[in-house]
């Protein structure tokens, strides 16, 4: 995906903001109940969203056979700061719609790690093993955009004078694109480096995935005192959506993943209420999800072969943001 595209999804997210808080006004004068809340904080995330290619093979030529698996893995770092707008509406006593948009506000500090192991092996090279570290190199992150939107609807079920229970469903999208420059390549031999690749400054790779994930939740809040309530919630995600983009430049290698699998989510937070009207929110949120499928690449636009492929991504975030309820 663009830039112009993320963009795009970007001020999509705004705007329904902007629509939900348009919506309060008409719903205000239908009924005193509705609630709106907006709020913009500050998030900072860990982790690293890695994938594997290998096992079954097919060729473009429709011969096929399986190999060792990993054959490569390339490790994308997550460890970058988000700006956020979070916007929600309590409809009755019941029922609540939240919604939040996400945008990177800085680059990974890390460096992308891509390892190939067992290639020798696969040259028929006596002596050598599928799990010899054969070729690593790691890339400096010259460009990167995230963006992730997040709305779902709860409804609470079981409410207490001082706690309640909820249940809801929603939908997140998340999309990171990379840019990287190689830094330098080593290739070894059973162990022992045998050469060396500096980089030349210039872009050799980009990376992009894009992950589309249904979910389902429960989650529970309580009000310590009259200022302060704990809140917490678990995610579950069968259905995730996964597709991504990888494009060795000097090769002009191109290769597309299409892949499905599940996820799921925590979050935690604190709302100490200033006013009636502001109030400040710290949390803490984790996301795991686990995707394959299948990886197809072509070189110099040409098909070349079907391969596994599986992705995981860990995402660990606290959070801060302020707000005001109208």
């Amino acid at each position: 995906m663009k830039k112009t595209a993320m963009n795009r999804i970007l001020i999509l997210g705004l705007s329904m903001v902007f629509v939900v808080f348009g919506t309060v006004s008409f719903a205000e004068e239908q009924d005193s109940s509705g609630i709106f809340d907006l709020a913009v904080g500050i998030e900072g995330m860990g982790g690293e969203t890695t994938y594997q290619i290998g096992g079954n093979i097919v060729y473009a030529n429709g011969a096929s056979e399986s190999i060792h698996f990993p054959l490569s893995e390339l490790e994308w770092p997550l460890d970058i700061w988000l700006g956020r707008i979070d916007a929600g509406l309590n409809i009755g006593d019941s029922w609540r719609i939240n919604g939040v948009v996400k945008k990177n506000i800085s680059d990974p500090d890390s460096n992308m790690k891509d390892s190939d192991w067992g290639v020798w092996y696969l040259d028929g090279d006596p002596g050598t093993s599928p799990s010899d570290l054969d070729i690593y190199s790691e890339s400096n992150i010259s460009d990167f955009d995230a963006v992730i939107f997040d709305i779902d609807v709860e409804w609470a079920f079981l409410q207490r004078e001082t706690w309640s229970l909820f249940a809801g469903i929603g939908y997140q999208y998340q999309n990171f694109e990379y840019e990287g420059q190689l830094i330098e390549e080593t290739g070894y031999y059973l162990g022992n480096p045998i050469g060396t690749f500096p980089g030349d400054g210039s872009v050799g790779i980009t990376y992009e995935i894009t992950y589309n994930m249904p979910y389902l939740l429960i989650g529970t809040d309580v009000n310590l005192i009259d200022n302060l309530t704990l809140a917490g919630s678990f995610t579950y995600a069968p259905w995730v959506e996964a597709e991504d983009e990888d494009h060795h430049l000097m090769r002009n290698k191109v290769s597309k993943g299409d892949m499905d699998g599940d996820a799921f989510m925590l979050d935690l937070s604190a709302q100490y209420n200033i006013t009636p009207s502001w109030f400040l929110v710290a949390g803490f949120h984790y996301t795991k999800i686990d995707v394959d499928g299948d990886q197809n690449q072509t070189i110099n636009g040409v098909p070349y072969v079907t391969i596994e492929e599986t992705s995981e991504s860990t995402q660990t975030s606290g959070y801060f943001k302020a707000g005001f309820t109208f």
